[in-house]
């Protein structure tokens, strides 16, 4: 076994994170990586059944070491092991799938019942965080919620903050099923979001996720340092052991066999958790991806601040050895407030000089250097109709309250809340409501509720002929359109969030773009 080393020298070990000019540190020390080798996923349909052998090597586009988390060094007795290890990354045309390996070799040293052990070594109800950076021109996220507090947190004392750049944020529980999951999105210009307009959950908008027992990668390198508290106030060890996570001859690899004094590693305490994100959701496509790619990291938290991340950011050991507010031989990691600021993984393409989102993909020619007017929209024929999916909500009555924002004398529902009651409509399926605007250039929103305030939905942009369910804007309804010629050799039609059919975007803004029996929501800079 290799003698074990105490960095004393913090500068050695810094010099060793790499930092390109006017961007953010990108880790690589030891065993931590961004991706290796130009790594970036590749393009795969993955399915989302707890089972990892769709996952491979090659879609790894970060890694850390094994046992380098904080409470590796104070509190290693607790149980709920949180120790990220690597992150995978892979797409189809539709979907952007995410995995991450999480590992607890606790069992090397532990007892069967010990606090690494306890409810399997599962990794229990604690928050997971997946952040994505997808437009870097746009606002970015600080993690916390307008009110001052961090998301699914109760206090604005403990948390995760954003130095580096993301703007889209999925929180999900460890153990699976638990909770509402719900991805987050900024709703002021500070990067603040909230539960309203900020918030959308897995279940209203296709995003999937599943966790299978065991351990994918073709290494598991184990960082064999530790460094204990004798009492709440001696450290056995001294603190400069935790330089040992940065050092590369600290780490023994599992998977070739088992150090002197350990006991064999049992994979069914290691968890793989793999997830499925619609691109639609965030506004981008294949196409773009491949050429711009996204930046993405994964964060476990004990509920109330980041216990680990990968790729690696220092901030998840900065304050190893202080205490834990409700426990003092624990980890001050726990509850402290952890400013991220390394890089993100790319996904994709190794980022650099990204472009907007869904730029035009057939650019015309050069524009007329003296244009005409704009085209004018299709006429407004004044009938409007939305459709409400109950499936999930199973709502016995399903009402809807429209008006126009323009003028607030102008209601669609009867003008006495809570609205008009929706039909079920039997050729669509949906709960289904027409009504007559003739108004010009109106503002219409929407609530759909089932016959009061409680679980009504938030106000929403009216999209003539949108499915919407409890989470909000679903789709544009297609009349049950069967198209029997590829979408790919279809011209996109767009529309805008009134429902009216216009060319191709030319001003910034949210648009429905339908391509054959494909609908999707763009986003034009």
């Amino acid at each position: 076994m290799k003698p074990i080393k105490s960095l004393c020298v913090c500068a050695i070990a810094a010099a060793s994170a790499l930092t390109a000019a006017g961007a953010d540190p990108v880790e690589t020390r030891a065993h931590f990586s961004t991706n290796p080798g130009d790594a970036v996923g590749r393009a795969a349909s993955i399915t989302i059944d707890g089972d990892y052998t769709d996952w491979s090597d090659d879609m790894i586009i970060a890694t850390c070491g094994a046992n380098d988390m904080a409470t590796a060094f104070k509190g290693s007795h607790e149980n709920c092991v949180l120790d990220l290890y690597t992150v995978y990354a892979a797409w189809d045309d539709k979907n952007l799938y995410i995995a991450w390996q999480m590992c607890n070799t606790g069992d090397t040293w532990a007892r069967p019942g010990d606090g690494p052990l306890t409810d399997y070594g599962r990794v229990g109800n604690v928050p997971l965080i997946v952040a994505l950076s997808v437009d870097p021109s746009a606002t970015p996220m600080t993690g916390m919620l307008k009110d001052g507090r961090f998301i699914w947190g109760d206090n604005a004392s403990n948390g995760v903050k954003f130095s580096s750049h993301v703007d889209h944020l999925f929180f999900m529980s460890g153990k699976v099923g638990d909770g509402e999951p719900a991805m987050f999105t900024a709703v002021d210009a500070a990067g603040n979001t909230d539960y309203a307009g900020g918030c959308t959950t897995f279940r209203s908008s296709g995003i999937t996720y599943k966790m299978a027992e065991g351990f994918a990668p073709s290494h598991l390198w184990r960082q064999r340092t530790t460094a204990e508290w004798a009492t709440p106030t001696e450290l056995i060890s001294d603190p400069s052991v935790l330089e040992n996570i940065y050092d590369a001859d600290c780490y023994d690899n599992l998977k070739d066999g088992i150090p002197t004094g350990l006991k064999p590693h049992d994979y069914k305490y290691d968890s793989f958790y793999e997830m499925q994100i619609p691109m639609s959701l965030l506004g981008i496509n294949r196409e773009w991806l491949e050429a711009n790619g996204i930046g993405c990291r994964v964060i476990a938290t004990r509920g109330e601040s980041a216990i680990d991340c990968c790729p690696f950011d220092p901030s998840m050991v900065d304050n190893t050895f202080g205490e834990y507010g409700k426990d003092n031989s624990t980890t001050h990691e726990k509850d402290d407030i952890d400013i991220i600021t390394y890089a993100t993984a790319s996904i994709g393409k190794i980022r650099t000089g990204v472009v907007d989102p869904l730029p035009d993909p057939n650019p015309g020619p050069d524009p007329d250097p003296n244009p005409g007017p704009e085209p004018e929209p299709d006429p407004v024929d004044g009938n409007y109709t939305v459709y409400f999916d109950n499936s999930s909500s199973n709502w016995s009555v399903v009402k809807t309250w429209i008006w126009d924002e323009a003028d607030a004398n102008r209601n669609y529902t009867g003008g006495s809340w809570p609205g008009a009651d929706m039909r079920l409509d039997n050729e669509s399926g949906y709960y289904k409501y027409s009504f007559e605007c003739t108004a010009t250039n109106p503002k219409l929103k929407c609530i759909f509720n089932p016959g009061g305030d409680n679980g009504k939905t938030a106000d929403l942009d009216l999209v003539n002929n949108g499915i919407y369910n409890a989470g909000g804007f679903v789709k544009v309804y297609q009349s049950g359109i069967e198209s029997s010629v590829s979408d790919n050799d279809i011209e996109p039609v767009y529309y805008n969030l009134q429902g009216l059919r216009i060319d191709r975007p030319a001003t910034s803004g949210v648009y429905i773009m339908r391509k054959g029996t494909e609908t999707t929501k763009i986003f034009v800079k």
